[in-house]
């Protein structure tokens, strides 16, 4: 019975793992339209990591450039362009066609250091629809995600229900 407990619960676990691996791994999109000679909106923020495409909704092409950090080139009518964060600050921008046209992306490092052996962890999953939103984004089936988080929160709820019973037969 021992044995068979700590399987179970080390299944939970990896599952658990798995669902919040998943939600927390997967980068998110920003997105920033142009429209009317601006850029909407004006400042976005975004992890490290994170890609922001810019999409031109006006009937002229503009650019997102930041000196020495990035520039999309020409975004012509109806196009898009993405840049892909790798490293965290904030980087003011501008469109170099129409100089007034101004932006900013600040970019966050990561919010918590990887936890260590030994460490107290607590792990709060996030809702199911937030895991299967983000899956699909990353092109996961959603239907996976909320399974994968779903079997990890019964596995764990059946390991502790099956030690309470453990522990009754036993005194």
């Amino acid at each position: 019975m021992v044995g068979m407990r700590r399987l179970t619960l080390a299944a939970a676990t990896a599952a658990l793992a798995t669902a919040v691996a998943a939600s927390s791994v997967l980068a998110a999109d920003g997105a920033v339209t142009i429209a009317g000679f601006a850029f909407d909106p004006t400042t976005i923020t975004v992890q490290v990591g994170d890609t922001v495409t810019w999409t031109n909704q006006d009937s002229t092409a503009h650019t997102a450039t930041a000196a020495g950090a990035f520039d999309t080139g020409n975004i012509a009518n109806g196009a898009s362009k993405s840049i892909t964060f790798a490293t965290a600050g904030t980087f003011a921008y501008h469109c170099t066609i129409h100089p007034t046209m101004t932006g900013t992306v600040v970019v966050q490092a990561g919010t918590a250091p990887e936890p260590t052996i030994g460490d107290a962890v607590s792990i709060t999953p996030a809702p199911t629809d937030t895991l299967a939103k983000a899956a699909a984004e990353d092109g996961v089936s959603s239907a996976v995600a909320a399974a994968l988080a779903t079997l990890g929160v019964v596995m764990l709820v059946g390991t502790f229900i099956a030690e309470r019973r453990f522990r009754q037969r036993q005194g």
